[in-house]
């Protein structure tokens, strides 16, 4: 048991994103990460937990989205836990089912609104904040259904 709790503290412990960028560029499952162009994204926490999103690519090039899940263990550090591979990464949209709920992480400017069925049949719709994108936000159940909509009300195609 003291063993364990030995090398739990030993673990790497990274400050700021400058380095978690870093760790993502080792993580990310593309050919050229050495060169391509990685940009932190935000981050999403419950508690001590947090998924830190990262993009890989530029304007000209196509997008990944990789999420991290990360221990936040003082102002600015973090331990690294493990990568996720996310769902629906297609038209710059991304989603993580994660701690009993999902994240989605929205780059597509086209999207204006989330509309979530919950289990329970209620309808939510979640808008865009002030155009910002990339735009992340954290369900706190596993949705029946969800859909992106655009500024006309139509559903984007994934």
């Amino acid at each position: 048991m003291f063993l364990c709790f030995i090398l739990v503290g030993c673990s790497k412990v990274y400050h700021g994103t400058d380095e978690l960028i870093e760790k993502a560029r080792k993580e990310i499952p593309i050919s050229e990460a050495e060169t391509t162009d990685i940009a932190y994204v935000g981050m999403i926490g419950k508690e001590d937990k947090a998924i830190a999103w990262f993009v890989s690519g530029n304007e000209y090039q196509a997008h990944y989205y990789l999420p991290l899940e990360i221990e936040v263990v003082g102002k600015d550090i973090y331990k690294f836990v493990r990568t996720y591979k996310p769902m629906g990464q297609a038209n710059d949209i991304a989603i993580l089912s994660w701690e009993r709920g999902y994240c989605f992480l929205i780059n597509n400017p086209k999207c204006v609104e989330v509309v979530i069925n919950n289990n329970d049949g209620c309808l939510h719709r979640v808008p865009i904040e002030k155009d910002e994108y990339p735009y992340l936000f954290y369900w706190e159940e596993i949705p029946s259904e969800y859909s992106f909509i655009d500024k006309d009300g139509n559903i984007l195609n994934r």
